[in-house]
């Protein structure tokens, strides 16, 4: 008998970055073993031997939490239970990892942007602030554009430092290589120039991204999967 499960719609709201993932040939034996006819469409590497992925069922985008050998699935969004005090064990346990887990990838991040000084877009507050906020950027990122956009905002109150990626492909790493290349020290100067590269219909020139891939691998290797990331 086929397993029923229920199906959600998923809104994305981040812009994910995948380097280590789940087994896909045990993902899709799993997936063959109880009787789900699905695609994988994103297999994204969170840590501590666990994945996000997300299976086109039928028109439906369906996320699971998934063991990096492919062999358990879970929808860490859909979880009935009829022993509440079992749902609540179970509630408190994730969000115990997941504060845990931000933690380190805070700590180590922090780390990150003072080894990174040089390539780091330090922005001071328009009046002085003890408060920093540490942001991580994908110029083509969509909602890393409305955060962007939200800059000036977000200086009312404390001094914002940004460090950009380029998770989302050849486009995305040629901007941040023109970011790092035209990079004054200048705040206004700065700003004018990265309001002109977040634009959505403009395309990063060519030129070496050596250093672009290099700062992109730094970030990802200290557990950031996902843009924009935010320190506050």
């Amino acid at each position: 008998m086929k397993h029923k499960i229920a199906l959600v719609s998923v809104l994305i709201s981040m812009c994910h970055l995948a380097y280590a993932q789940a087994n896909k040939d045990s993902l899709e034996q799993t997936l063959r073993a109880n009787n789900i006819e699905g695609k994988i469409i994103s297999n994204s590497d969170l840590g501590s031997g666990l994945s996000m992925v997300v299976i086109e069922i039928g028109t439906q985008h369906v996320p699971f939490l998934v063991t990096n050998d492919g062999k358990m699935m879970f929808q860490p969004d859909i979880s009935l239970f009829q022993d509440k005090n079992t749902e609540s064990h179970i509630q408190g346990f994730y969000k115990d990892l997941y504060e845990k887990e931000k933690a380190k990838i805070n700590t180590k991040l922090k780390e990150l942007f003072n080894d990174k000084n040089a390539q780091v877009f330090s922005f001071k507050a328009k009046k002085q602030s003890s408060k920093t906020i540490y942001i991580v950027s994908d110029p083509n990122c969509p909602y890393c554009q409305q955060e962007f956009a939200n800059l000036s905002r977000r200086l009312e109150e404390a001094n914002v430092k940004m460090l950009l990626v380029g998770f989302l492909g050849e486009d995305s790493m040629l901007k941040v290589a023109n970011a790092l290349k035209n990079k004054s020290g200048n705040q206004a100067k700065d700003i004018a120039m990265l309001s002109a590269l977040y634009g959505a219909k403009v395309k990063g020139k060519a030129m070496d991204t050596k250093e672009a891939m290099a700062l992109t691998q730094a970030v990802a290797n200290v557990g950031v999967r996902s843009v924009p990331y935010i320190i506050e």
